[in-house]
């Protein structure tokens, strides 16, 4: 007896493992092709490097929609021109209004300060047409090296 309930068992967490698969499968991310990133180096498949944009130079990449079965990143550097917390995110925001506004929703936003130079780097949501959310997002102080584009 004791054999067939442990094959039992077995069997059990042998179905609920393929469940949760092909759960995990239904919900995972198409990537986009590579033709999508011609002329949008700020842009990257999830989790990879791209080139920071500037604030003067984001807006002519900014692609008019995606799959909403997919994720790009994008990343930015500018000026921080906002930085606030709920106490558990923060929210660092980048380049002026009139141009294209992009907001990070990041755990933690280090020492940075408005009127400080950032790289935003996180996973795109176009808001509207001058507004960008980046979501799940790192904030960090500009290095220089390859920071935005010119």
């Amino acid at each position: 007896m004791p054999h067939s309930c442990s094959a039992s068992n077995r069997t059990l967490a042998v179905i609920c493992l393929g469940l949760v698969l092909a759960a995990a499968q239904a919900e995972a991310q198409s990537l986009l092709p590579d033709s999508f990133f011609i002329d949008r180096p700020a842009f990257s498949q999830p989790e990879q490097p791209g080139k920071p944009a500037s604030c003067e130079s984001i807006a002519a990449q900014l692609p008019d929609s995606i799959p909403a079965d997919s994720r790009i990143d994008m990343a930015i550097a500018g000026t921080v021109s906002l930085v606030r917390t709920d106490g558990a995110l923060w929210y660092v925001a980048v380049c002026a209004e009139p141009g294209v506004r992009v907001l990070c929703v990041t755990y933690g936003a280090g020492d940075l300060k408005p009127g400080d130079k950032a790289v935003l780097r996180g996973g795109y949501n176009r808001q509207d047409e001058r507004h960008v959310l980046l979501d799940p997002c790192l904030a960090s102080p500009e290095s220089g090296a390859g920071a935005g584009e010119q």
